[in-house]
């Protein structure tokens, strides 16, 4: 008997800890370019109102999160193959949905239920240029300026407009005052960060008349898919329950506001 209890424990032994209390761990891939205050990176690390949400969402049920900041069209490639779990954030299109899974209301809605946030876009142009946006985004100033791998650029495209991608926001505004022609679409939140930028100090103007508006969402790889559309949707509904927590919210933006 003593024999048998001796044999179990060490049985007991050999299993982890981690056996019985391990979170489920959730890899996430996400845009390294500068696109503030939504998603960037900062000393190798993952910031931004997006990846702060997400990970509040998946902390409270009890995930253990890691995401990798990558460029973004990296971001899309390594998901196309499932080398992530889950992607943040990505705007809809019926490309990405062939290897994203994304909410049921995704294609259909301009402002999705499912949103971590919705993001406006906005023009730029140089200072010393005479154009004023009326609405009308086929008279857009071209080149148009976006970062590459971007949906927004597919959207200019898709109206006939000649659109020069770059590697981020940082490189599109070097482009544009360098050659003080064109133009660039960016959220005015980044817009407003470039403005104050020493480089580019007087040498943006900033539309106000938003060019577009799309709900960005945390979307799953179907490559490599170990969460059921029940898992996800738990996933989204509490993103959803802090978007709307307007007090989490406001004190999300007030934190990137003083940076």
């Amino acid at each position: 008997m003593v024999k048998r209890a001796f044999v179990f424990f060490i049985v007991l032994m050999t299993i982890p800890v981690s056996g019985f209390c391990q979170k489920n761990r959730i890899h996430i891939a996400t845009d390294q370019s500068y696109w503030y205050p939504f998603t960037y990176s900062e000393n190798v690390q993952a910031k931004g109102i997006h990846v702060d949400i997400v990970k509040k969402a998946l902390s409270n049920l009890n995930y253990d999160v890691q995401f990798y900041p990558r460029p973004w069209r990296r971001c899309l490639k390594e998901a196309k193959t499932g080398k992530y779990d889950a992607v943040v954030s990505a705007s809809y299109n019926q490309e990405r949905a062939q290897y994203l899974i994304y909410p049921e209301d995704a294609k259909t809605a301009v402002k999705s239920e499912w949103r971590i946030t919705q993001v406006e876009y906005v023009l730029v142009t140089h200072t010393d240029s005479a154009y004023n946006f009326n609405g009308n985004v086929k008279t857009l100033p071209q080149p148009v300026r976006a970062v590459l791998g971007y949906s927004i650029a597919q959207d200019m495209r898709s109206v006939g407009l000649v659109v020069v991608e770059a590697p981020d926001f940082i490189n599109c505004a070097i482009q544009l005052v360098k050659s003080q022609r064109g133009s660039l679409v960016t959220p005015p939140q980044t817009a407003q960060r470039l403005s104050q930028d020493d480089r580019f100090k007087a040498q943006l103007k900033i539309h106000s008349l938003p060019i577009k508006s799309k709900s960005y969402f945390m979307v799953f790889t179907v490559k490599n898919q170990s969460f059921s559309r029940e898992e996800m949707v738990t996933i989204w509904r509490e993103i959803v329950r802090l978007r709307e927590d307007q007090d989490y919210l406001q004190r999300l933006f007030d934190k990137y506001q003083g940076k």
